[in-house]
């Protein structure tokens, strides 16, 4: 993605996103970087000049997004074909760096303008967003649904939270003193959904792994995770009952196997 082409971030997002994803030292500009700059050695960043900065905050993963839409007309889901999940995907763009995701944010429609049944894929690289990727097939996933129209007005928030927290992998830093050290948790997130349907939203962390107790209670780096998801990003108290029936879900864990048990399948709420 070429740096020179892309936007402004949002002047009251930009600041508090950048520091808090940007690398404590810049590497410094390349010559060619440099020399398009006029031949200025002087270090420009994003929040100096949003046109003509000449140095990238790289982040510590690369990332990709995906979008389908099976209720597009023409496409095999739209049609009722079997087995039509992930025909439709198609993969928007990989990003490394606090620059380039801005000006992928700002490129895009936010999730309260996306059509019924449409999809945002946010995935580290290398990572299918499917259950039978290597990554995903023995994980789970963190989600919280809620009631559409309720929820229009914060949706876009919402999802902006989730994907600064997720690529700034500060999900997997320790919650509190009895959380597990960071160390312990590393790379524990392989990706977050958006998902738009009818009558709700949908936001979900994916897990690598969806490991239990031998007293059958969730993995203390697993907990951690949805503490910051509910506390953090969607601005619960740790202990309040958000569930309240309909289209409202509690934030809940649960394991990819058990959810193709269809309801049957363990649940953990935080």
């Amino acid at each position: 993605m070429a740096t020179s082409a892309l936007p402004a971030a949002p002047a009251a997002a930009s600041s508090a996103a950048v520091s808090a994803l940007a690398s404590e030292t810049p590497a410094s500009p390349s010559a060619s970087s440099s020399g398009a700059a006029g031949g200025d050695a002087e270090v420009r960043t994003v929040l100096h000049d949003a046109q003509n900065f000449n140095v990238k905050h790289p982040l510590y993963n690369t990332w990709t997004l995906w979008f389908d839409n099976p209720s597009a007309k023409g496409t095999s889901a739209a049609k009722g074909g079997k087995d039509s999940w992930g025909e439709e995907m198609n993969k928007v763009v990989s990003f490394d760096s606090v620059e380039e995701f801005w000006g992928l944010y700002n490129n895009i429609i936010p999730p309260s303008e996306l059509p019924q049944k449409a999809n945002y894929y946010l995935f580290k690289e290398g990572i299918q967003p499917a259950w039978e990727d290597a990554a995903n097939t023995n994980g789970g996933k963190w989600s919280i649904q809620l009631p559409r129209e309720k929820s229009r007005a914060d949706i876009d928030r919402l999802w902006l939270n989730t994907m600064l927290s997720a690529i700034g992998e500060t999900l997997e830093s320790p919650y509190d003193s009895s959380s597990p050290a960071a160390s312990n948790t590393a790379e524990a997130i392989t990706g977050i959904i958006m998902s738009a349907r009818p009558n709700l939203y949908r936001i979900a962390i994916w897990t690598r792994t969806a490991d239990e107790s031998a007293s059958g209670e969730l993995d203390p780096a697993l907990l951690n995770i949805g503490k910051h998801f509910k506390v953090g990003i969607l601005g619960y108290q740790l202990n309040q009952q958000v569930g309240g029936g309909g289209m409202q879900s509690d934030v809940e864990f649960q394991s990819h196997k058990d959810s193709e048990r269809k309801g049957k399948g363990r649940k953990f709420v935080v």
